[in-house]
C-alpha cells in the first residue's frame, strides 16, 4: 500500500495531539521545523518563535488531565514540499495547576491552520500553527 503525503500529514497531526494524552512531551520537538512559529488560542496571544512555542506547548500538554480531542473536517492541500492543513479541533479535559492543586475544566472548539514543509529526509514538519477559538 502506498502512503500518500496527505495520509502522512493526517497521521502527523493526530499523533501530535495524541502526545498530550500520552504525556510524551519530549517528542513535541520532533514534529516542528526549526523555523516553527505559532499563534495560539490561549494566552499569551503573541506570535511564538520555536523556543517559546515549544516551552509553552510542553507546559500545556504536561498540565492536561482527562484530555481528549477530536479533529473534524480535516483538509490537506499538498503543493510539492509544502502543505496546508485546516480543521476544527474539539478539546476537552482539565488544566491542572500542580502548585495550587486546582484544575480548570476546558471544553472548546478551535479553527486550526497548520503549514507544513517536507524536510530533506522526506518527513513532514510543522512550520506554522494557528488556532482561533470558535465562539458559541
Amino acid at each position: 500500500m502506498i502512503t500518500t503525503d496527505s495520509t502522512k500529514i493526517r497521521d502527523l497531526i493526530y499523533n501530535y495531539f495524541q502526545l498530550a494524552k500520552t504525556k510524551e512531551i519530549e517528542k513535541i520537538e520532533e514534529y516542528l521545523d526549526p523555523s516553527f512559529s505559532k499563534f495560539g488560542d490561549s494566552p499569551p496571544y503573541d506570535r511564538r518563535d520555536f523556543e517559546r512555542a515549544l516551552m509553552l506547548e510542553q507546559l500545556q500538554f504536561a498540565s492536561l488531565s482527562d484530555y481528549d480531542f477530536k479533529i473534524e473536517n480535516l483538509k490537506t492541500e499538498v503543493m510539492g514540499d509544502a502543505a496546508v492543513a485546516t480543521f476544527v479541533l474539539q478539546v476537552t479535559g482539565m488544566i491542572v495547576d500542580d502548585y495550587s492543586f486546582r484544575g480548570t475544566t476546558i471544553d472548546y472548539r478551535s479553527r486550526v491552520t497548520i503549514i507544513l514543509q517536507k524536510d530533506k529526509n522526506g518527513r513532514w514538519k510543522m512550520v506554522h500553527h494557528h488556532l482561533s477559538k470558535l465562539v458559541g
